[in-house]
């Protein structure tokens, strides 16, 4: 089967997909411009990524930090800022936005109504969004284009039907999208091991240690297993021991998993043979309640 997002969570994207405050990911070369930097926050890479209001998810997700290249400064800026400037600083700061590889810009073909976007958000065949050029934009643009990106870019809906044997625990989450940034594989699992007591674990963005911890406080134990029971928990690492996907089994061959930590990511039922194929390159270890 094939999930789409419901109009709920679209309306959720739309609301906050795009961060209310501006960020324009630069070099140092691209700083020896004459800019008029008055009216804006510029701050060094290093101090930046240890800045704690800007590793939130919705920043950390939404420009995607992971995939920015050769940028040495972020400029911090209200929405309008970039409206203030003259056309050639406009244009010179948001094509660099395109080359320096920053979350929020997409293809121009994923727009079917290009004539909406202002021309200077278009940029070497690419559209940059920020908060107020995206405000702007009717309902059916953003609605479009966020399905076009998830569908493209970040996950086809493709998974298996929810069984008559589901846990009711999991019925609320299964084949669904999600509205919160920063849920990710490991808070599932651990949502999965609480049977539903938690129900707030499953909207955390939890780190190796957190989770080794609260398997731990569960009772789960390493084993040497073939076969799989329900309630198993699956962990896959990288040669260097770090956690890199887990999901919980629910049995009938089938896992609650989520991939990534964004949005676009929906909780999903895979077979075994699906996620163990997506992780073949990776060592699998199997945790059990109970074991010694």
């Amino acid at each position: 089967m094939k999930i789409k997002p419901t109009i709920d969570i679209v309306a959720s994207w739309i609301k906050s997909y795009v961060p209310q405050k501006d960020l324009f990911f630069l070099s140092a070369d691209d700083l020896e411009r004459k800019l008029d930097l008055s009216s804006v926050l510029v701050m060094p890479k290093d101090e930046f990524f240890e800045h704690s209001v800007y590793q939130q998810p919705d920043y950390v997700n939404s420009y995607e930090y992971w995939n920015i290249k050769n940028a040495q400064y972020v400029i911090v800026a209200e929405s309008t800022w970039i409206e203030q400037l003259d056309a050639e600083e406009r244009r010179f700061i948001l094509a660099a936005q395109q080359k320096h590889e920053r979350g929020l810009v997409a293809p121009a073909s994923f727009i079917q109504n290009i004539a909406q976007i202002p021309s200077d958000y278009i940029q070497n065949e690419h559209v940059i969004l920020q908060s107020h050029m995206w405000e702007q934009l009717d309902w059916a643009c953003k609605e479009q284009l966020l399905i076009t990106m998830v569908y493209e870019w970040w996950d086809n809906g493709e998974c298996e039907e929810a069984p008559n044997a589901l846990p009711v625990f999991l019925k609320p989450y299964a084949n669904k999208f999600c509205a919160q940034q920063g849920a990710n594989c490991l808070a599932a699992v651990l949502y999965g091991i609480s049977e539903g007591k938690q129900p707030w674990f499953i909207g955390e963005w939890v780190h190796q240690k957190t989770f080794i911890e609260k398997l731990r406080q569960y009772k789960y134990r390493l084993t040497d297993v073939d076969d799989l029971r329900s309630g198993d928990v699956a962990i896959w690492n990288d040669e260097n021991g770090v956690i890199q996907h887990a999901a919980y089994y629910i049995g009938q061959n089938l896992f609650f998993n989520k991939h990534g930590q964004t949005i676009f990511n929906p909780w999903k039922l895979l077979t075994k043979e699906t996620l163990y194929k997506e992780w073949a390159n990776l060592k699998v270890a199997v945790y059990r309640q109970g074991e010694d």
